[in-house]
């Protein structure tokens, strides 16, 4: 069974590579012209800190109400997230950049768990097509509606996940 649980994480699509710590991710938010803040502690045992990033241009956004959202993820590895907390990450990046599709920059993808990073970590179940997904436990977003999806003028939300075997279907 284990062989089979696969773990979510964030690609980087221009090279198409899984980012799993915030050291390459900011890298990549920095270019977007995001800062990173420090990391903020929690109440909660199984996740120690959240860190979140600042949009360097936000001035325009700082006035409306309600705040604007702030991107941010579990602190330090960012790979084995619930899909919940990688889908309002990606919408408050998108509030900021107003992209049409942000998938020319980051999508979410499959990875096998690694034998060293991944044995200690107390894992729980999400059922996606054929597979099973895991999550670390304390890292799914707990807001009570994700706030961060951008809507454009027929109420949609801009992003939208479609299963890999939809997208395999049209390359045939």
């Amino acid at each position: 069974m284990r062989a089979c649980m696969r773990k979510l994480a964030i690609w980087y699509t221009p090279n198409f590579k899984p980012i799993t710590n915030h050291d390459e991710l900011d890298r990549i938010m920095s270019t977007l012209g995001f800062l990173s803040l420090p990391p903020i502690s929690t109440t909660t045992a199984s996740t120690s800190a959240w860190k979140e990033y600042s949009f360097s241009a936000a001035g325009i956004f700082l006035s409306k109400s309600p705040s604007p959202p702030r991107p941010r993820l579990p602190y330090p590895r960012i790979d084995g997230l619930h899909v919940n907390t990688y889908h309002a990450f990606l919408d408050s990046v998108n509030f900021y950049l107003r992209m049409h599709n942000i998938s020319d920059i980051f999508h979410i993808r499959g990875m096998p768990l690694h034998h060293v990073h991944d044995r200690n970590q107390k894992w729980s179940r999400m059922v996606g097509d054929d597979l099973v997904y895991v999550y670390r436990e304390g890292t799914m977003e707990l807001s009570p509606t994700n706030k961060n999806v951008v809507q454009n003028k027929d109420q949609n939300p801009v992003l939208c996940i479609v299963p890999w075997t939809n997208i395999n279907d049209k390359m045939l």
